[in-house]
């Protein structure tokens, strides 16, 4: 069957300020989707602006849109398009496989794949093309003469190193301009699953508890080919916790060093596994680890308690300590909006914040996304502001707090994020972790990081006023 896969565009502030990267679940639904004889486009509409029109869409048989909470209302307006033309339209991604139901009641979704689509996608093609019945192909949700109908769950890719490598060739690659430290960097996944199942986190949930993570060679091969074939010297792994097993990671690096690859990359961690893995830590930096992205979150025990983090605040100090001991640069992401949170808390957060002094800090708004034990609760007890999925975008507020009001709680976002970077001596007379001056690439990247927190404060105080103006009128 001849497919076009569709990557909805980004609104939020976060995606506009922040690199913009190449669908790369989409690329792997392609790959593997070719090996059974089906033929692929992929259609991202952050690049392509001009949308999507009968000329686009009367070439293929099914289309394919992927979709995340925010982009949600935007991936049913594509499908009412496609739908309009008499297609097959099928949707995927996190928040369908919550919400499927939902999905399939506008009338312009026939299939809804839920969970890591590439086997189910793929059952899914081979029965439309075969005309056979689809009552059997696990992890599909539909209609069935206007009943809701919900297969059981498939079973995710159990060895991934089966999967072939997405199909970056279905992508223009040097229009997606992410960079890290000056260098074009490409995004990689190596593992799935997450066992930690934290109550904001919905990954648990859609990929499992059960951690299935790619072989060294696996993963060295593909960014050989890369390396290689696509010219890219930095990677972005987008792992949940790249670093769950460190004798992998140690292979990692002893693999990189072996082939002789020379590249920098940056990936996702947990402090208790950086306090623990020194070892790991060092050879992650020999290896070209260029930055760390820790989730951090709170200041306050309770808050990580109510978070599920099972994380120290100690632990916090002497994570960031270790990673700036051997180089690697630090992103702290930190989070706001807990239900039982006061002001002065996320100011304590804050003020922690520019203690630890990570390079990069981020302040986000607890966000109930659908598949989270978070949202569950929420919907429940009646706490959820709305059902805006559009304002589900980590800087909206959508859940009653007991001591803040949805308007001070944006207020505090902005401030969050101007106490710790308006600084001078971040900017202008800041070390590097190993002691010596920052190069000028590094200095430029502090600068930028600053411009861009502006641009987001400033749009995040126009967003707040058209609002507040629209309540009073």
């Amino acid at each position: 069957m001849k497919v076009l896969l569709i990557n909805p565009a980004t609104s939020n502030i976060y995606s506009k300020i922040s690199a913009n990267l190449p669908p790369l679940g989409l690329a792997y639904l392609a790959s593997y989707g070719q090996k059974n004889g089906h033929v692929f486009e992929i259609l991202d509409l952050n690049l392509n602006t001009n949308g999507l029109s009968d000329e686009i869409l009367k070439k293929f048989d099914v289309i394919g849109i992927t979709s995340d909470t925010p982009r949600y209302p935007a991936a049913l307006e594509i499908a009412q398009i496609a739908k309009s033309t008499g297609k097959i339209v099928v949707m995927g991604g996190y928040h369908v496989t919550f919400m499927d139901e939902d999905a399939l009641s506008h009338g312009s979704v026939d299939y809804v794949v839920r969970g890591e689509g590439e086997e189910i996608f793929t059952n899914l093609l081979n029965a439309l093309e075969k005309n056979e019945d689809i009552e059997n192909i696990d992890g599909i949700s539909y209609l069935q003469n206007g009943i809701y109908k919900r297969n059981r769950d498939a079973l995710p890719p159990q060895n991934l190193d089966d999967l072939p490598f997405p199909a970056r060739e279905l992508l223009p690659l040097k229009e997606y301009h992410t960079t890290l430290n000056g260098l074009e960097s490409i995004n990689m996944v190596t593992s799935r699953g997450c066992p930690f199942n934290c109550y904001f986190c919905s990954s648990s949930k859609f990929g499992g508890l059960k951690w299935r993570a790619r072989s060294v060679k696996s993963i060295v091969d593909e960014i050989e080919y890369i390396y290689h074939t696509h010219n890219y010297k930095a990677f972005d792994f987008l792992d949940d916790n790249f670093t769950l097993n460190p004798k992998r990671v140690i292979a990692f690096a002893d693999e990189l060093e072996k082939r002789n690859i020379n590249i920098i990359w940056w990936c996702f961690s947990r402090a208790d596994t950086i306090v623990k893995n020194e070892y790991m830590v060092k050879r992650m930096a020999e290896a070209g680890a260029y930055r760390i992205f820790l989730g951090l979150e709170s200041a306050s025990l309770d808050v990580l308690e109510d978070y599920n983090k099972n994380i120290s605040i100690k632990q916090q100090l002497d994570a960031v300590k270790i990673l700036k001991k051997y180089g690697i640069r630090v992103h702290g992401s930190f989070i706001i909006g807990d239900e039982n949170e006061t002001e002065a808390m996320i100011m304590n957060t804050v003020k922690w914040a520019r203690r630890l002094n990570p390079d990069l800090a981020q302040f986000s708004v607890l966000t109930p996304f659908p598949g989270t034990k978070l949202y569950e609760d929420m919907e429940r007890e009646g706490k959820l502001l709305h059902h805006n999925w559009r304002e589900y975008d980590a800087l909206h507020p959508t859940i009653k707090l007991k001591y803040i009001k949805p308007e001070r709680l944006r207020k505090l976002t902005i401030k969050s994020y101007r106490k710790f970077y308006v600084n001078f001596n971040r900017l202008f007379k800041k070390e590097s972790t190993n002691g010596k001056s920052y190069q000028k690439n590094e200095l430029k990247e502090n600068k930028d990081g600053l411009i861009k927190t502006i641009k987001y404060s400033l749009n995040l105080f126009g967003q707040l006023r058209k609002e507040i103006l629209k309540k009073a009128n």
